[in-house]
């Protein structure tokens, strides 16, 4: 295929179709489906369920095999490559939307963990800066929130280990490196960390940021203020 046709405006009608039909397959082989259930699947009419199904056919991105007033349906590699290519456009895409945090009031729980000692000096030595003694709270929609899971989830994170004092044992934290600006004004960029408490208290929407500045006096933050999260490009 040249130039990712399959996503050209052209196709995606057919790319929607594709979709659908591969949603109903999963892990089979093949599906039995009508022109007329599969344009009910695609909130249309029987004609434009047949259409599709005959596109598809024709470039190739599935087998049809008719069985009386039913049909089999098969995806071929060529479907199947379409998909990889769509799934990489979108993920590419994803990636790039901004990660925006909107800022909160929080309930100093970061700040008690960082002031303790012998998380204090880790995340000096290992963060690279000597952190303020408190975090910024920022909450992130839900989309924001999956966005830098997935993002999370493929960096190696700072390892803050555990250790125990005379009055309770403290567990691992651990620590991505970002950047954060404001969304209204990016020339001022700032060197933070976000911690992953795994004991707290806060929604599991809201992160806490950690700098060496008291971030809101450096950014003149106020409640409700954007901030941009983004991570290191390697």
């Amino acid at each position: 295929m040249e130039n990712n046709e399959e996503i050209s405006p052209d196709n995606y009608a057919n790319w929607f179709a594709l979709l659908k039909l591969c949603q109903l397959t999963k892990h089979q082989n093949s599906i039995q489906i009508s022109s007329s259930q599969f344009g009910e699947l695609l909130n249309s009419s029987q004609q434009t369920g047949n259409r599709r199904i005959l596109d598809l056919e024709q470039k190739n991105w599935i087998r049809r095999t008719t069985e009386g007033k039913s049909q089999k349906i098969s995806i071929t590699k060529e479907g199947s490559t379409v998909m990889l290519n769509m799934y990489k456009t979108l993920k590419g895409l994803l990636e790039s939307i901004l990660i925006v945090g909107i800022v909160r009031e929080g309930m100093h729980e970061g700040g008690y963990y960082v002031s303790i000692k012998g998380y204090y000096d880790q995340f000096k030595n290992k963060l690279g800066f000597e952190p303020f003694k408190g975090t910024l709270n920022l909450e992130l929609s839900d989309t924001s929130n999956s966005i830098l899971r997935e993002k999370l989830a493929s960096v190696a994170p700072v390892i803050i280990e555990g250790f125990q004092d005379q009055n309770r044992e403290y567990g691992p934290v651990n620590c991505y490196d970002v950047f954060i600006s404001r969304l209204d004004d990016r020339n001022l960029r700032r060197k933070a960390a976000i911690l992953d408490i795994k004991r707290t208290h806060h929604d599991k929407n809201i992160i806490e940021i950690l700098a060496k500045p008291y971030l809101r006096n450096l950014f003149n933050l106020k409640n409700g203020d954007k901030i941009i999260i983004e991570f290191n490009k390697k």
